[in-house]
């Protein structure tokens, strides 16, 4: 049957004010042996109208040793934190500010923001950051990325976010869960999408034939630009540019620095900072050849000008900093490097025919130096996500051996990837995925070409399905057992009887309704989540509650029953995506779009029943920074209420309204600003036993268009969790133990499969 809170009228729930109190939870009743485990003690702050008993006793019971043979062969292992008390014993009413930082603030992350505004770009309009513990933390909330060749998705891997080309950075996208980003991410998405005003084009460019361009490229990646300045000065303006300071008396590299990046701002050039101009590939194998040779123009005049101001980071010019290079300009210098670092110009090549003479088989040769790190790099991400037709992948990249069946030859995303010539930001899964689907020949055609313009999208193949990133049904099914997220992609996952075997799905979701994060909610940051509260001369130790969640009974009446999609209202008749020429054109059979949806077998009022829950929004999940020294404890400001997975069932329309357009002003000359009061109250959903109670509640925050904060109590406590929360303006946090729940998932055998 459906789920009546989940199409019926929307209710706001009365939220009763909590206060702190020291509480002693019942056990729940899984099965006969389950009587024989001891209650278990957690302060926490519940309010009243909870189902949850309150006892005055504050002792908690001894501890039982139980036979093997009494404990049930499911039982969770509870996560035991270490010997902790509150409060400390040689402080019983006040503490210092040195005192309260030691016991209450050490090893709890501190979250805080930062503003940027727009290089060259109007005031008030601010790029937002959002920073989270320190440098030097062993642990961090984002996930490393799985191969060398995947940080080429970020213009900084390794550097500050700030630093980052790419809007937000990529090298913060994917947060340590499946299915999960962090916060940096997270608040960089609010930052304004406006570029700077770009430099008005002066001078002019010389034509030049594909000869000297190609020419001239072989030169630079050997010997690089010229070290006499007057010969550099003299090539530029004889070959590439007319000169426009024939009449200095004196030759100046900045100058030369400046002509370029003004020659570079013409509009006919290509914006590589546009996503639909990011498969480089395809201004290479271009079939009108005006295309290829305005790139390769555009190229060289981007090598010029990278190599000139890295030459001038040597000379005694590096103190005097250079203007602010347009956004543009960015990324064509971002082009640039890419080149030089994977791609190399060479001579012709040549093949045999079916008569054994040797003929041209293209008019320019290049050689890529990174291709068998590619390589290998698609084979892990192919046996990561557990690929159905692993050996004829395998089979189709050991083809490489045979100079008529080059993998950069297959298409325009094999080309973009083997070759690594690619640039960050969103692209690089779709392109890795498309790599891997035109090395797969059992795929259908549908499948080739995914495009980033179309982020709601999967695919079933052969009893799998597949989701990107920032697809609602892959963030939700990342909780589930055996998942993996690797370079944007989630699964495998739950296969559906609604799609056929090979079948490619967009889903239709909306935006979430969750607060928005404004210019100002990022200058408040560090203050509405500091550990310690509001500052104060002394600290009580009865304004902080020790927060342990009780990881010993579980709940385990929830399971996946099935996935469904059903075509969506709004689908269209015929659906319209990017050819390899970069045209648009309808499919034959076009992709529809559904509306999916999950089916929970779940216990309510003690009878099993089964409860459809639509996946409607499009909501975040947030992956908690990790703590240290936990668990920690949390000032009684900050509102919160506990409740197990199971009793969801039971909320309706928790946290903001999700409309804000009411109350948005301009903040500092331009940005609009929400002025809405932020999280009242935190839900903190206690998820912890099998992985489909995590599903479960992310699939409840999907209905209801909740982004959510999602914490392994193994590697974040409670109390920092729900700071995270206010920090983010976010209103759930669901708890897990995945960290210490064993959950049977069968390995693949690389050697066995390739047998």
């Amino acid at each position: 049957m459906e789920l009546p809170l989940l199409t019926s009228t929307l209710h706001t729930q009365a939220l009763t004010p909590c206060t702190p109190r020291r509480i002693t939870l019942p056990t729940r009743a899984m099965n006969h042996n389950k009587s024989l485990l001891p209650t278990y003690n957690s302060t926490r702050r519940i309010p009243s109208s909870l189902p949850i008993s309150v006892s005055p006793s504050p002792s908690p019971p001894p501890q039982l040793c139980l036979p093997a043979a009494a404990v049930p062969q499911h039982n969770v292992q509870a996560i035991r934190a270490p010997p902790r008390e509150w409060p400390p014993i040689r402080y019983q009413t006040e503490l210092s500010t040195t005192e309260a930082k030691q016991f209450i603030s050490d090893g709890a992350p501190k979250f805080r923001g930062e503003l940027r505004e727009i290089t060259n770009g109007p005031r008030g309009y601010y790029r937002l950051f959002a920073f989270a513990g320190e440098e030097w933390d062993e642990e961090s909330d984002t996930a490393p990325f799985q191969s060398d060749s995947f940080c080429d998705m970020s213009s900084s891997p390794e550097g500050k976010q700030t630093d980052a080309l790419e809007r937000p950075a990529m090298a913060h996208a994917f947060g340590i869960y499946p299915g999960t980003l962090t916060l940096s991410y997270y608040v960089a998405s609010f930052g304004s999408t406006l570029q700077g005003h770009e430099v008005a084009a002066r001078g002019k460019v010389r034509k030049l034939t594909m000869l000297y361009v190609l020419d001239r490229l072989r030169i630079l990646q050997v010997k690089g630009i010229e070290e006499d300045l007057v010969q550099l000065h003299m090539h530029l303006y004889d070959y590439l540019l007319h000169d426009t300071h024939r009449y200095d008396s004196q030759v100046h590299l900045d100058n030369q620095i400046s002509d370029l990046v003004a020659a570079l701002c013409r509009p006919s050039w290509v914006n590589f900072s546009s996503p639909e101009n990011q498969t480089i590939a395809r201004f290479l194998s271009d079939p009108n050849p005006g295309v290829a040779n305005s790139f390769f123009h555009q190229l060289l005049l981007s090598i010029e000008l990278y190599l000139r101001i890295n030459a001038r980071h040597q000379t005694n010019l590096a103190a005097k900093p250079l203007p602010d290079m347009p956004e543009k300009i960015r990324w064509d210098l971002m082009l640039a490097q890419r080149w030089l670092e994977n791609v190399e110009v060479e001579a012709p090549k040549t093949v045999k025919d079916g008569k054994g003479k040797r003929e041209q088989k293209s008019s320019v040769g290049f050689k890529f130096p990174h291709k068998k790190t590619q390589v290998e790099a698609l084979r892990n991400f192919a046996w990561t996500l557990k690929w159905p037709n692993m050996h004829e992948v395998e089979y189709t990249l050991s083809e490489d051996e045979d100079p008529n069946e080059l993998l950069e030859d297959r298409s325009i995303n094999c080309m973009s990837w083997f070759t690594g010539l690619l640039l960050p930001g969103k692209s690089m899964p779709w392109i890795l995925m498309n790599a891997l689907t035109d090395c797969d020949p059992d795929v259908p055609e549908t499948f080739h070409n995914l495009s980033q313009m179309t982020p709601n999208v999967g695919f079933q193949y052969r009893g799998h399905t597949y989701w990107s990133w920032e697809c609602i049904v892959g963030k939700v099914l990342g909780a589930a057992a055996g998942v993996a997220q690797i370079a944007g992609w989630i699964g495998p996952c739950s296969a559906s009887a609604d799609l056929s075997r090979s079948e490619m799905a967009i889903i239709n979701q909306m935006p979430p309704r969750g607060n928005k994060i404004t210019p100002s909610n990022v200058r408040s940051m560090a203050q509405n989540s500091d550990p310690l509260g509001a500052y104060q001369t002394t600290y009580p130790v009865d304004d902080y509650v020790l927060l342990t969640p009780n990881t010993d009974d579980p709940v385990e009446d929830i399971r996946i029953e099935r996935l469904n999609f059903s075509p969506a209202a709004s689908s269209p008749k015929g659906v319209h995506r990017i050819t390899e020429n970069g045209h648009q054109a309808a499919e034959e059979t076009p992709v529809l779009v559904f509306d999916a949806s999950i089916t929970f077998a779940i216990t309510v009022e003690q009878r099993a029943r089964s409860w459809k829950v639509s996946l409607r929004y499009d909501t975040p999940f947030i992956a908690a920074y990790p703590c240290q020294n936990g668990p920690h404890v949390l000032f009684c400001e900050y509102q919160h209420r506990v409740i197990y997975a199971d009793k969801l069932v039971d909320i309706q329309n928790w946290g903001p309204s999700g409309g804000v357009e009411d109350s948005e002003t301009e903040d500092e000359g331009g940005q609009l600003d929400n002025t809405a009061t932020g999280v009242e109250e935190v839900l903190v959903v206690e998820a912890f036993g099998v992985p489909d109670n995590e599903v479960f509640v992310r699939a409840w925050c999907s209905f209801w268009g909740l982004p959510a904060i999602t914490a392994d109590v193994g590697e974040t406590c409670m109390a920092c969790a729900v700071r995270e929360a206010y920090a983010t303006l976010v209103s759930v946090v669901i708890l897990t133990n995945r960290s210490s729940v064993a959950v049977d998932v069968e390995e693949v055998d690389r050697l066995m499969e390739n047998l």
